[in-house]
């Protein structure tokens, strides 16, 4: 029965952890979003398709960087350049995506250098380059273990508030996407 239990919790830490990895990605890309167009317009402005404080495009790109290109840990180049064109693509089938089910483009790089569709720039992925390897290489193992450290009922109680939260903000926002100044809308 121990054995069970063990397992049991073996599996909820499982999930749980890279649940509130994702959120946290998911919330840092909102913050660099917003302070990114808050310098260059002069304004804040909420940048994402849901409501609330995340964007997932981040949380999911968070999550392939450790979980995908970890075991380049040691490569800094290949990281680097697998980081650039993991988060590329995850930007431009997200674009794809978006477009396809809202009819919005919530960005769009058509004036930057070296894009495609507008959709993804080489700027942006050189970003994307640059967080995954400070991702994988310094800031992942750091979080792993904090959260290593958080008390199990703690995560657990923090991870089920989140979910909740975050799909309570996907519910009102498939219904009333988040259109703020930058997003546009197409019949």
């Amino acid at each position: 029965m121990a054995d069970r239990a063990r397992e049991a919790a073996r599996r909820q830490d499982a999930l749980e952890k890279p649940l509130l990895l994702f959120f946290l990605f998911a919330a840092a890309g909102w913050v660099w979003e917003v302070l990114f167009v808050a310098i260059s317009a002069g304004r804040l402005v909420n940048r994402g398709f849901l409501h609330g404080p995340w964007l997932p495009v981040y949380g999911a790109g968070g999550l392939l960087f450790l979980l995908l290109a970890g075991r380049l840990r040691a490569r800094s180049g290949t990281l680097f350049l697998l980081c650039a064109l993991l988060g590329g693509a995850l930007e431009y089938g997200t674009s794809l995506w978006m477009e396809a089910v809202f009819h919005a483009r919530w960005w769009d790089y058509a004036g930057w250098a070296w894009n495609l569709e507008g959709r993804v720039c080489l700027a942006s992925a050189a970003a994307f380059g640059l967080a995954g390897w400070w991702l994988v290489r310094r800031a992942g193992p750091a979080l792993w273990r904090a959260l290593d450290r958080m008390p199990a009922g703690d995560r657990r109680r923090l991870c089920r508030w989140l979910c909740a939260l975050f799909a309570v903000d996907a519910a009102v926002s498939v219904l009333l996407p988040n259109g703020g100044p930058g997003v546009s809308f197409s019949p």
